[in-house]
C-alpha cells in the first residue's frame, strides 16, 4: 500500500511512520490474520516516431 500509493515518496519519514502505525492498527481491526494478495502487472512497449 505504502509504494503503491505514493505514501513512501510524497511524506516525511515522520509522516510515513504516522501512517503505517495506522495502517497496521487498520489491518489488525479489519483484515485476516493470513490472506493472499492478488497483483496485476501491466507493460507497455512505447517507441518514438521517426521524423
Amino acid at each position: 500500500m505504502r509504494s503503491c500509493r505514493g505514501v513512501g515518496a510524497s511524506l516525511s519519514a515522520e509522516a510515513v511512520a504516522q501512517w503505517e502505525k495506522e495502517h497496521l492498527a487498520l489491518l489488525a481491526q479489519i483484515a485476516p490474520a493470513s490472506f493472499e494478495v492478488q497483483h496485476y502487472a501491466a507493460m507497455a512497449e512505447l517507441r518514438k516516431k521517426d521524423g
